[in-house]
């Protein structure tokens, strides 16, 4: 499985996979090949599984590499998470003020985009709160940045 450690390759993944990605199908391909209810549906098992991809993939800087992560760990730390849990209840409000005032076309869209946030949210910060009552024990991995740089030998 891809194992993303670097910063700049988790920016990458979420920009060109959860932005440009998603914006393309949702956009181009998914209302071509789908009726409308169904590409509601669609778009969203594309968020999910999006969303799945980069948590199964991300690790942090105290985590190992080769094993897969617990099945409820969504982030490496539990701010991470809590962040990320409270952007998604704020997107969940905003799908449920569409749905309640009619501003979203089909409410079908606006109901299955509040269920998907409340439940990304829900496995984010029980994932944190899990982290914060029961850290991992993890051996920190030693990494070598730089060659030792030896002084020559005096005679």
């Amino acid at each position: 499985m891809l194992r993303i450690r670097k910063k700049r390759w988790k920016i990458a993944y979420i920009v060109i996979i959860g932005v440009g990605l998603l914006a393309f199908l949702n956009g181009a391909v998914v209302p071509r090949l789908f009726s409308d209810p169904l590409s509601s549906v669609m778009a969203n098992v594309f968020v999910v599984l999006v969303v799945f991809g980069g948590v199964r993939s991300f690790r942090g800087s105290d985590e190992p590499i080769e094993p897969p992560r617990a099945w409820w760990r969504m982030t490496s730390r539990p701010r991470a998470g809590f962040v990320l849990g409270a952007l998604l209840i704020l997107n969940l409000a905003n799908s449920v003020f569409g749905v309640v005032s009619g501003s979203t076309d089909p409410q079908l869209t606006g109901v299955l985009s509040a269920v998907v946030d409340a439940l990304l949210a829900f496995l984010y910060i029980s994932s944190s709160i899990r982290l914060v009552r029961d850290p991992p024990q993890i051996e920190r991995q030693h990494i070598v940045h730089d060659l030792p740089r030896w002084a020559p030998l005096k005679r």
